[in-house]
């Protein structure tokens, strides 16, 4: 473990000390999860009871690509609500995006039909 005793230049990782119980309480458990909502997973940018109006107004400003509107499309009729979210490169590192990608990836794997990632190419 390394001590800082004064301010760290050009530091590409910081170290961390953590306490906590072995097994998280569900009010832990659901702090993480509002974390993960509010951070990683995008503001609410369409839902299932969107209108055209509504759908094309956002694929127009957001510049959503064909192939995007499609799924967008897919997933709310499927009675999904569609988040979108920015990775900003100059406030993190490519760290961030990979961590990102990790918990969508999970998310897809456990939720299997709850959670589709539409466009999660995070590359720069």
């Amino acid at each position: 473990m390394k001590l800082r005793t004064d301010f760290v230049t050009n530091s590409s990782s910081s170290s961390f000390i953590i306490a906590r119980d072995e097994d998280l309480s569900e009010k832990l458990k659901e702090a993480i999860v509002r974390v993960v909502q509010r951070e990683m997973l995008g503001e609410k940018m369409l839902a299932s009871d969107s209108t055209e109006e509504e759908i094309q107004k956002v694929f127009e400003e957001e510049y959503v690509h064909k192939k995007e509107q499609e799924e967008v499309r897919g997933a709310l009729k499927a009675g999904k609500t569609v988040y979108m979210g920015t990775v900003d490169f100059e406030c993190s590192s490519y760290d961030y995006a990979e961590l990102l990608q990790k918990v969508w990836k999970e998310m897809e794997d456990a939720g299997k039909d709850e959670f589709i990632v539409i466009d999660g190419d995070l590359s720069y």
